[in-house]
């Protein structure tokens, strides 16, 4: 693992990034309360199914950003099916799908810790390309997984691609573009390189991965 130090506009950013995701479905379930509040046994169907709809969507979002930004993200025991799961949960109402043969993935126990982070994060990234929708595809070849977006519209916003190759400076940092700013610092930290490449309608993201035998005593003892 390398030592990296995140300035503290990457923080500010990331945390406005969270707030922001998390704004609307907690605002959805205080209207649910008002419409309980106001309409009585009226309303009671309306608002408990906009309470349920909206305290899982805050759930999902929780859970995917724990492991994305959090300690929990990076714990040996986070799993391949773990980081299917929270994808698949976290794109429910979008019009992107995953295609992922998880009994052909790299098999968890060869994997370092940090690794679905860096992987769960190259896959949000590529969903915040579709913006019209489309799919996002995890396959594995040799060393290398790839994250692939393809749809009738894939968008790099502008300062994206920099900021996930880490070419982009912290100063010109947004909340749009600060998550693929840190997941290029992840996957220096935890030694996955990633590589961007894109063409007509698509998009891949290459990482890197050691198997967890073949790291030195040295190497072993710092993680």
């Amino acid at each position: 693992m390398s030592e990296i130090q995140l300035p503290v506009r990457v923080v500010e950013l990331l945390c406005s990034r969270i707030c922001h995701d998390l704004v609307s479905p907690v605002a959805a379930i205080s209207n649910g309360v008002e419409l309980l509040t106001e309409m009585g046994a009226d309303g009671m169907n309306d608002a408990l199914g906009l309470l349920a709809s909206s305290g899982r969507a805050a759930s999902v979002r929780l859970q995917t950003f724990r492991l994305c930004y959090g300690a929990g993200g990076s714990e040996s025991l986070i799993s391949g099916k773990m980081i299917y799961e929270s994808f698949m949960q976290y794109i429910e109402s979008d019009k992107v799908k995953l295609e992922w043969d998880l009994m052909n993935a790299v098999p968890d126990e060869d994997l370092n810790p940090g690794f679905f982070k860096v992987l769960l994060n190259t896959m949000l990234f590529a969903r915040e390309c579709l913006i019209r929708g489309g799919v996002v595809s995890v396959t594995k070849e040799g060393m290398k997984m790839t994250v692939k977006a393809t749809g009738e519209t894939v968008t790099i916003r502008e300062g994206m691609a920099e900021a996930l190759r880490g070419e982009l400076p912290v100063d010109q940092l947004s909340p749009k573009t600060v998550h693929p700013y840190v997941t290029n610092a992840f996957s220096q930290f935890f030694g996955f390189p990633i590589t961007l490449n894109v063409g007509e309608n698509s998009l891949s993201v290459d990482i890197a991965y050691t198997p967890a035998d073949s790291m030195t005593a040295d190497e072993t003892a710092a993680a």
